[in-house]
C-alpha cells in the first residue's frame, strides 16, 4: 500500500476508534453534557502517535469533532474539542519524546515519572482547558459550572492517559526483561481478580461475602495487584489494573460497591482519582522491578562475554607460549652444543657470545613460563591438591633452582627457620613455585654482592615463610599495585630489569588457592621482604612430604 494511502486509513481507523471510545465514555453521566470523568480516548490518543507518529494526529481531530457533534456541540464548539484533544496528545507526545531514557515498554522509572507527570498531569490540561472555554463560548457551560466542567474533564483524560496509553504501548513493544510465567499462575491471577474485584465493587449483592471493612478490600486488591507488576511486569500491571477499572465502573455504574453516591458523576469522579492512584503505584512498580531484571540480564550478559573473552586471552597465550617453548628449547640444545665444542673449539669472544645467548634464552623462556603460569591459574588447571610439607625441605627445594642466579651474581644465601620441624598442609608443586617466583624477584632485584635471607615462623595456626633482600625496595605507593597482573615499577624500554610483572600474580593467587596469603613489605634502597602464609599441619616430620625439585626448564 503507498504510504498516503496507509496514512490515510491509519487517520481514518484512529478517527473510527477514537469516536467508538468517546460515545463509550458519553455514556457515563458527564458533567455539562460533555465532561465524563470516563475518557478512554485520551489514553488511545496519546499511544497511537507515539507509536505510529504525528501523521496520524488529525484521525483524533476528526473523532473528536464527529463525537461532540453527535453528542449535540455546536459546530464550532466541535471543532474547538477537537483541535485541544488533538493538542492533548500532540504535548503529550512531544513531551515524552524530549525525556531521555524514554521506552514504550516503560520498563524504567524514568518512563514512568514522564508519562504520569508530562502526558498524565501536565498535557490533559490542554484539552480540558480549550474543550471547556470551546463550550463555554458556544453557550453549553454556563460561568459557574467552568470549575466543576474543567476539573471532570482533565480527571477522565488523565485517568484515560493512565490506564489505556501503558496497555496499547506496552503490549505493543517487546519488553526487554525476560519472564517465564507458567500458566498455572497466569490463571490464578485472573481467577484472583475476578475474585477480589467481586468482594470489592460487587460486596452489595447476597451471593458476595463481605469483607470486614472497606479496608481489607483495599488491603486485598493491592496485593493483588502487586502481585501482577511483580510477577508479570507491565504487561500484567496494566492489565490487570484496567480490569479492575472496567470492573469498579461498571459496579458503580450499576449501583454496588463503595464508590457509589447519589450523583454517578461524583461516585465515578471519586472512583477514577482512586484508580489514578492505584495505577501509578502499579506502574512505578513495575518499573522498579523491571529495571533490576534487565540490570541483572544485561549483567549475566557481560560476565558471560568476559568469561568467554578471557577464555580466548589464556587459549591464545597458552597456545603463543607453548609455540615458543619449541624454538627457544633449540636455542639452547645448540647454544650448549656450541660451548661443548662439539662443532668445535671456540674463541673466547665466540664463548662469551654464547654465553649472552643462553643468559637471553633463559631470560625469555622464565617469561614463557610466567605467561604459561598464569594461564594455567587463570583457567584453574593448576588445582591445588594439600598434602603436609617440611618447611625447611621446601626451602631448600626452592632454593636450588636459583643457585647458578645467586652465584652469578655473588649474592649470599642465609636461613633462619625458628624450628627445624614446621610443617604446612600446602600444594607441593604450588609452593614450590611460590617460592621460586618469590626467590627470582629477590634475586633480581637485589645487587651483586647483596644478601638474600630465608626464613619461616610459627604462627599459632599459621606458618609464615619470609624471604628477605638486601634490593632496591618498593615505593610506599607500589606496594598495593604489585600483585596487579602485568604492573612492572618501571615502564618504558628503558627498564632495568626483565619479566611481564605476572610473578607475584600467580603466586599469591596459588596461596589463597591454598587457604593462604601473601604480604609485601619494603623499604626504597634497603630491601623487600616477601611473607607466605599458609595453613600449619599438625602431621609428625616422618608422615611429611618434601616437595621434589622442579627444574626451571
Amino acid at each position: 500500500m503507498p504510504n498516503n494511502l496507509r496514512r490515510i486509513a491509519l487517520t481514518l481507523g484512529l478517527a473510527a476508534v477514537y469516536a467508538l471510545a468517546a460515545r463509550l465514555g458519553f455514556a457515563f453521566d458527564p458533567v455539562s453534557g460533555f465532561a465524563t470523568v470516563v475518557w478512554p480516548p485520551a489514553g488511545i490518543a496519546l499511544a497511537a502517535i507515539l507509536l505510529l507518529g504525528n501523521r496520524v494526529a488529525p484521525g483524533v481531530f476528526l473523532g473528536a469533532l464527529v463525537a461532540n457533534l453527535l453528542a449535540g456541540a455546536p459546530v464550532a464548539a466541535a471543532f474547538g474539542i477537537g483541535i485541544g484533544n488533538a493538542a492533548e496528545a500532540l504535548v503529550g507526545v512531544a513531551i515524552l519524546r524530549r525525556v531521555q531514557g524514554f521506552s514504550n515498554s516503560l520498563e524504567n522509572v524514568t518512563s514512568v515519572v514522564a508519562l504520569i507527570l508530562g502526558a498524565a498531569v501536565v498535557s490533559t490540561s490542554v484539552a480540558a482547558t480549550v474543550g471547556v472555554a470551546s463550550l463555554h463560548a458556544g453557550g453549553m457551560v454556563r460561568t459557574s459550572g467552568l470549575l466543576e466542567t474543567w476539573r471532570a474533564w482533565w480527571i477522565g483524560d488523565m485517568v484515560g492517559t493512565l490506564l489505556i496509553a501503558p496497555l496499547i504501548l506496552v503490549w505493543r513493544t517487546a519488553p526487554r526483561a525476560a519472564r517465564v510465567i507458567h500458566w498455572l499462575e497466569k490463571s490464578a491471577l485472573v481467577a484472583t481478580l475476578a475474585i477480589v474485584s467481586a468482594l470489592t465493587f460487587f460486596s452489595d449483592l447476597r451471593w458476595v461475602p463481605a469483607v470486614a471493612t472497606p479496608f481489607h478490600q483495599v488491603d486485598l486488591l493491592v496485593a493483588v495487584l502487586l502481585w501482577a507488576a511483580i510477577r508479570f511486569g507491565q504487561r500484567g500491571a496494566t492489565t490487570a489494573v484496567l480490569c479492575v477499572s472496567m470492573a469498579a465502573i461498571v459496579a458503580t455504574a450499576l449501583g454496588y460497591g463503595p464508590f457509589v453516591l447519589p450523583e454517578l458523576n461524583e461516585g465515578l469522579l471519586l472512583l477514577q482519582t482512586f484508580m489514578a492512584i492505584i495505577a501509578a503505584t502499579c506502574l512505578l512498580f513495575a518499573a522498579t522491578i523491571a529495571e533490576r531484571r534487565i540490570a541483572l540480564q544485561e549483567l549475566g550478559a557481560a560476565k558471560l562475554l568476559a568469561e568467554s573473552a578471557n577464555r580466548a586471552k589464556s587459549q591464545f597465550l597458552a597456545v603463543m607460549s607453548h609455540e615458543l617453548r619449541t624454538p627457544l628449547n633449540a636455542i639452547a640444545g645448540f647454544a650448549e652444543l656450541l660451548r661443548s665444542g662439539v662443532y668445535g673449539p671456540i674463541s673466547e669472544k665466540q664463548a662469551d657470545a654464547v654465553q649472552r645467548i643462553e643468559r637471553n634464552e633463559k631470560d625469555l623462556l622464565a617469561i614463557v613460563n610466567e605467561m604459561l603460569g598464569f594461564v594455567d591459574v587463570d583457567t584453574a588447571a593448576a588445582a591445588a591438591e594439600r598434602t603436609d610439607l617440611r618447611v625447611a625441605e621446601a626451602i631448600e627445594a626452592a632454593a636450588a633452582l636459583i643457585t647458578a642466579d645467586m652465584e652469578r651474581k655473588h649474592l649470599a644465601l642465609q636461613r633462619e627457620l625458628a624450628r627445624s620441624d614446621l610443617i604446612v598442609r600446602a600444594d607441593p608443586r604450588g609452593l614450590q613455585q611460590i617460592l621460586a617466583s618469590l626467590l627470582s624477584n629477590a634475586c633480581k632485584y637485589t645487587d651483586d654482592g647483596g644478601t638474600i635471607t630465608l626464613g619461616a615462623d610459627d604462627a599459632g595456626d599459621k606458618v609464615c615463610i619470609w624471604i628477605r633482600d638486601t634490593g632496591i625496595g618498593i615505593r610506599r605507593e607500589q606496594i598495593d599495585r604489585v600483585f596487579e597482573p602485568f604492573f612492572q615499577a618501571e615502564t618504558g624500554t628503558t627498564r632495568r630489569f626483565s619479566g611481564v610483572g605476572l610473578g607475584l600474580t600467580i603466586a599469591r593467587d596459588l596461596a589463597r588457592r591454598m587457604a593462604g596469603e601473601i604480604t609485601i613489605t619494603s623499604e626504597v634502597g634497603k630491601g623487600t621482604t616477601a611473607s607466605v602464609i599458609l595453613p600449619a599441619a599438625a602431621a609428625p616430620i616422618a608422615e611429611a612430604t618434601a616437595p621434589k625439585v622442579r627444574t626451571a626448564a
